[in-house]
């Protein structure tokens, strides 16, 4: 199975795609959307902590959803409860600022490396650090140095693929040694983390030990990835075929780094790819991921409020539907009519009865609409490193989804999505529009997490509903072949254009970004992501119209 594809963004008609997710820089209120597998897409954004206490610090992200009547999708195939059935949201606390150096660090005062050093002989003391927190420092080791390598090699395939000139001093290659240099290092740093705590094994907790074999085996594992990720890229460049060797020696500087991180693996008794089991190999991978995420991830709790109001409103329409129908039976009960006004009036009794349920539903959903702006209401709850001394915040997560007419989108955006289409010169065709809104507000702790730290938000939505209602994606197409001179017949490619549009505001300084994405689907899923006409707005713009968000 082919891969999705991520392209960069472009101000043309059609992007091509060139197989790179864009980087956002930390603080950046920008989303990027992205493929998670080939049937899932994921939007995702990294929050900004408030650093003082009492600071209160809010984000808003809408985005608008344009399916094209080939899918098949509106507000009666696809509503919200089935909408919510197939979009989930992740929080987890992230250090993107963390560069692989500061990683390796271990007298760094942020890193979780020189922060769990400096924790263990504490082990000795009578007030000795909880089991939770030295834990909880592991498995952050491992996944923000996953992380770390992650954005560091995308990041240099990303200079790689932009390259306009040779590069004759080889000053590329000198940057890659670097950061290899750097990732062997980082990895390192985890080794002697465990060699220490290995020093304190009687008093430690039993769990310490084996979450940091975890974070370095996961972390290992990233890497072997990550590398040779890099080497496709510059295997597949020509313009690093450029006389010089630059390609070679670019792929040599990665396999002397692979080489030692394979090599250390399986002196631990890691499993790898090359081994005989991948089966297991993957599956435990995905294991340990999970696992050491989950130590980071942001509890959020269901407020009280929404069944309240909910609760109130369905009693409210039971009440009135509950009225109508007993108002239309009075004439009934009161007696006296003739035998044509009797028949009259028990139709017009049944009819009620009929419509008892229906106005019942209208009342119960307009009241919620009114009543209750919010789908869904959520406190949230981020102390997963305060057992380590390291701060704590909490928050409010809002979220809603409603399908619109064109009347109700914003201008700006209305007009993103007239822009740029694919076929010039043709009408738009008929779309219907999902909106989807969310609105987080961050508020700091009696002791603010360290500097850096912030919330990396995940919005997860599947297709599945969606493709299941799509053509083959492959269309038979016989035509004539000049070059040939014969009749053919070939196989080509049946896709759909579903059009993203989302809209990301730092509620605080007015940061706003305007973005627009292409996903092109078939059948089986997800094809490849197109970036349409990024646009960024900061507060001495005008800005863009933004509904007022609820006070909490």
């Amino acid at each position: 199975m082919v891969a999705p594809r991520l392209s960069e963004p472009t101000t043309g008609e059609h992007t091509p795609p060139s197989g790179l997710q864009r980087v956002l820089q930390p603080g950046d209120p920008e989303p990027e959307l992205a493929a998670r597998d080939r049937r899932t897409l994921e939007l995702r954004q990294f929050f900004q902590l408030p650093r003082k206490p009492g600071e209160e610090r809010a984000y808003e992200t809408r985005v608008w959803l344009y399916f094209a009547r080939g899918f098949g999708i509106s507000a009666q195939s696809w509503g919200n409860e089935a909408f919510y059935r197939d979009a989930s949201v992740y929080m987890r606390l992230h250090a993107p600022s963390l560069s692989l150096r500061e990683l390796a660090d271990l007298e760094h005062p942020t890193s979780p490396a020189s922060v769990l050093r400096r924790e263990l002989p504490g082990l000795l003391d009578e007030q000795a650090p909880s089991a939770s927190s030295l834990e909880t420092l592991a498995k952050s080791l491992g996944a923000e140095l996953a992380d770390a390598v992650t954005v560091a090699t995308r990041a240099f395939a990303a200079r790689l693929r932009t390259l306009a000139r040779p590069d004759p001093a080889g000053m590329l290659v000198l940057e890659l040694n670097t950061m290899c240099n750097d990732v062997l290092r980082a990895l390192a740093a985890v080794r002697r983390v465990r060699a220490k705590a290995r020093a304190y094994r009687t008093v430690a907790p039993s769990s310490l030990i084996p979450s940091l074999a975890f974070a370095e085996e996961y972390a290992g594992a990233v890497i072997d990835e990550r590398l040779a990720e890099l080497a496709r890229v510059i295997e597949a460049l020509p313009q690093l075929r450029d006389g010089r060797a630059t390609a070679t020696r670019m792929r040599l500087v990665l396999a002397q780094c692979a080489e030692e991180v394979v090599r250390r693996r399986v002196e631990q008794g890691f499993p790898t790819p090359a081994g005989d089991a991948p089966e297991y190999f993957t599956y435990r991978t995905g294991i340990l991921k999970k696992e050491l995420q989950r130590a980071l991830y942001v509890d959020t709790r269901a407020s009280t409020r929404d069944p309240f109001f909910r609760n109130s409103a369905a009693m409210v329409a039971a009440g009135l539907a509950a009225t109508w129908a007993t108002l239309a039976q009075v004439p009934l009960i009161s007696g006296g009519l003739t035998t044509g006004q009797s028949l009259l009036f028990i139709s017009l009794a049944v009819g009620a009865y009929v419509l008892k349920d229906r106005i019942k539903e209208w009342v119960r959903l307009s009241l919620s609409r009114r009543w209750l702006r919010w789908d869904h209401d959520r406190h949230v709850v981020g102390d997963a490193l305060a057992p380590a001394g390291l701060g704590s915040f909490g928050g409010r997560a809002q979220e809603r989804a409603r399908w619109v007419e064109a009347d109700d989108i914003p201008d700006d955006v209305r007009q993103l999505r007239s822009r740029h289409r694919t076929v010039r010169g043709v009408a738009p065709e008929l779309e219907h529009v999902l909106e989807y809104q969310r609105v987080v507000r961050f508020e700091a702790g009696k002791a603010p997490v360290p500097e850096g730290f912030g919330v990396q938000e995940l919005f997860r939505l599947s297709l599945d509903e969606i493709l299941k209602r799509l053509d083959d994606p492959v269309d038979e197409v016989s035509y004539f072949d000049q070059r040939t001179g014969t009749f053919a017949t070939a196989g080509m490619p049946k896709v759909y254009h579903l059009n993203v549009i989302a809209l990301a505001a730092h509620q605080g300084d007015g940061r706003q970004a305007l973005l627009r994405w292409r996903v092109v689907v078939n059948q089986d899923g997800i094809v490849h992501i197109d970036a349409i006409v990024p646009r960024r707005r900061d507060s001495a713009s005008a800005p863009i119209s933004l509904a007022p968000a609820p006070a909490p």
